[in-house]
């Protein structure tokens, strides 16, 4: 038999364990918390750190074309997190008062206009950049996508906030580039705008108890759906066409002729990347983030979201290489529509398709012309 003094041993053992059981339950509700938020520090740290550099004093040409460029990486990654974010979140569900506009507004709607701003936002940088001697970066901050519609939005504030400060904090030496300092001024209130917008969007969603609020996910038989995946395909071939030709858009954006005809491509491809997005929802699908990981809680982050590097630095070598690109997405779209069964989606699916067919006429005509003439660049 076991003495008194094992005994008392043992239930005072079992008396603690059972005390560490019930301190475990309290505390996981703040121990999560405090996980959401040391994940949401360390993107925070690797964007502002290992992404986003800061220039704080402006002297010279090369101090205001590395501002730009930081700037750039920086607009470029949130043009696409942002619309990202939109497309994983219900449309016409979650609405807010606008602190601008001054009228109830869709938040999703909303967050993927935010995301255009800031595709114009990269635009207008790369051609000053181009314009004062310096190569637009094509590189971006990193992409994350949360489990949670509330966890996306106070990443998206966070970042607001982030690159006005950067915008606002940069000194330039008296008298030195007076309308780039104008135009930095310019583009950090249209972030001021944001922020407020994102967190009047937060505020709203907390007041209809929406914060658990969860992002579409992909439903697990789509992975052998071919016309899903297929979708996806085009997806990524949409995107990258998009900033292929925003590059030359850039690059010749002292050739008013050509730029024109290039940005109205450039704009059509992000359209259907717009339109595509929603068709995946309808599928019941989402839209991915190229290479992108998922850590265990479900959070997807992907540092190349986009490939930063795009062929063709003359003019007969953009041309060139544009060409193939749209013979490749006009074949994926002749491939996916038989796939997919009369009605609005299909109906959609042909008019992107007659559209990139009008480039690919259009950039096999601009090619032959380019090539007539000598000297041109």
């Amino acid at each position: 038999m076991e003495n008194t003094k094992i005994i008392q041993k043992k239930a005072g053992i079992r008396k603690l364990a059972a005390m560490k059981t019930e301190t475990a339950k309290r505390i996981q509700p703040v121990f999560s918390f405090f996980a959401k938020m040391n994940i949401m520090r360390r993107h925070r740290k690797q964007k502002s750190g290992g992404f986003m550099e800061k220039i704080k004093t402006i002297e010279t040409k090369e101090d205001a074309i590395k501002l730009l460029n930081i700037a750039l990486e920086h607009e470029w990654a949130v043009s696409f997190e942002y619309t990202i974010h939109a497309y994983s979140m219900p449309k016409g569900k979650f609405w807010y008062e606008d602190p601008v506009m001054k009228n109830k507004t869709d938040a999703r709607a909303q967050t993927i206009q935010i995301g255009i701003d800031e595709m114009y936002h990269s635009l207008q940088l790369g051609i000053i950049i181009t314009q004062m001697g310096g190569t637009p970066s094509f590189k971006t901050d990193e992409v994350v996508r949360f489990p949670k519609i509330m966890d996306n939005l106070k990443r998206d504030k966070m970042t607001e906030d982030m690159v006005t400060n950067l915008y606002q904090s940069a000194e330039f030496a008296e008298g030195t580039f007076p309308k780039i300092q104008n135009m930095v001024l310019n583009i950090s209130y249209d972030e001021v705008r944001h922020s407020e917008q994102f967190a009047a969007m937060m505020e709203a969603m907390k007041k209809e108890g929406a914060e658990d609020a969860l992002c579409f996910q992909s439903s697990p038989e789509n992975a052998e759906k071919e016309e899903v995946q297929l979708l996806h395909e085009i997806m990524r071939l949409e995107n990258e066409l998009l900033h292929r030709y925003l590059k030359h858009v850039i690059l010749f954006s002292e050739h008013q002729d050509l730029s024109q005809r290039l940005f109205k491509n450039s704009i059509d491809h992000m359209r259907h990347w717009d339109k595509n997005s929603g068709i995946l929802v309808k599928m019941g699908d989402v839209v991915q983030i190229e290479n992108a990981e998922k850590d265990a809680e479900g959070v997807e982050k992907s540092h190349t979201p986009m490939p930063d590097l795009y062929p063709g630095d003359d003019r007969l070598s953009a041309l060139e290489t544009l060409i193939p690109a749209e013979e490749s997405l006009v074949s994926k779209y002749e491939k996916l529509i038989p796939l997919v069964p009369e009605g609005d989606i299909q109906e959609q699916l042909k008019l992107h398709l007659a559209l990139n067919r009008e480039h690919l006429f259009t950039q096999e005509w601009l090619l032959k012309n380019a090539r007539k003439i000598k000297g041109i660049e």
